[in-house]
């Protein structure tokens, strides 16, 4: 399918803002990996010239900053034609809406209960450095945007319960610093979405109509072992309790795809939307798998089944094939399937 994609914008860069302890970027880094990170001032990096590239690439048809591969809402323009997530139509653009950025995602803090192989080696606990950095950071986030914040997202690279700085944060949550805040999206791996822990947050319930929970496997050998750590009956209790809480609205359930797990893909998407069926607005997301630093390249070969030279790469593709029917499935698997 040929696609001019001078028809279309993506309106991340002219909205988003993804803040780690080492970068700042305009989109997950791995769908750009443009750098702002000039200064520890967030707003001047949000009006750099690096910035303003990024967004004229929007603009000009070129996306040439984009990664085609790994951005599944490109992906899914590209090779279905299909608009999702940011993407827009050209004639959508208006210069006039778009000042500080109106969205956040809060990646400053690893701290994470499990210790996933495709994210890192060990757990990474509380430690009042990691706290005290993490507040701070928080502090010049809401210096910075929170006059103009519509949407805050915890966190990409930990888990916002486990963290202590985090989870206070939302507890004690300063919503005077916020005034034009419309949402706070979760991300998180769902082990401490407990009804004592969800009881804490009552001051930002109001806000909570998303989150996405990030799970990697369909029935409890593949998860307890891809997800070290967790548990997979406290994770389907959670997942159900979840679907109680009327506020949430929007719920993204994902899957990174590699050789351990990706024959459970349908399986998954089956359970999931057995769970979340009804009243909710239910996504199945899933990611190609990523080295993040934590498998040498061997590993990394011998778990990447997108790799055409993989030998079970073909089988692969007959699984994810069988995505296709489903109409609440995103992903950014493979381009040879045409799916994305």
């Amino acid at each position: 399918m040929k696609v001019d994609l001078k028809n279309y914008f993506c309106d991340l860069p002219f909205t988003y803002t993804e803040i780690h302890k080492d970068r700042q970027t305009l989109c997950c880094p791995y769908w750009n990996d443009t750098n702002l990170k000039k200064s520890p001032d967030y707003l001047k990096n949000w009006f750099s010239e690096e910035a303003e590239e990024v967004r004229e690439s929007m603009l000009d048809g070129s996306f040439s900053s984009c990664s085609k591969e790994f951005c599944p809402h490109l992906n899914m323009l590209v090779n279905k034609g299909e608009v999702t997530g940011p993407i827009r139509p050209i004639e959508e653009f208006n210069a006039d809406n778009y000042n500080k950025p109106k969205r956040v995602k809060i990646c400053i803090d690893r701290t994470c209960n499990l210790r996933c192989p495709t994210c890192r080696d060990n757990i990474i606990p509380n430690t009042d450095l990691n706290t005290a950095m993490t507040l701070s950071q928080l502090k010049r986030i809401e210096e910075g945007f929170g006059d103009e914040l519509e949407e805050f997202f915890t966190s990409g690279t930990g888990d916002p319960f486990y963290s202590k700085a985090m989870r206070d944060y939302l507890i004690d949550f300063p919503v005077e610093k916020y005034p034009n805040l419309k949402r706070i999206i979760i991300h998180t791996n769902g082990i401490l979405w407990t009804p004592k822990i969800w009881d804490k947050l009552s001051k930002v319930h109001q806000f909570i109509d998303q989150c996405e929970i990030s799970i990697d496997g369909a029935c409890k050998e593949t998860y307890e072992v891809i997800r070290r750590g967790g548990k997979w009956s406290t994770l389907i209790d959670n997942l159900h309790f979840l679907n109680t809480i009327e506020t949430v609205k929007r719920i993204t359930t994902s899957f990174v795809v590699q050789r351990d797990n990706y024959k459970e893909v349908e399986k998954f998407t089956i359970l999931m939307n057995s769970i979340f069926k009804g009243h909710k607005e239910h996504t199945v997301l899933f990611y190609r798998i990523s080295n993040w630093g934590t498998y040498t390249e061997q590993e990394f070969k011998e778990v990447n089944v997108f790799d055409r030279d993989h030998p079970e790469h073909s089988q692969f593709l007959n699984e994810v094939r069988k995505l296709n029917k489903y109409s609440n499935v995103v992903s950014n698997l493979d381009l040879e399937t045409k799916l994305i």
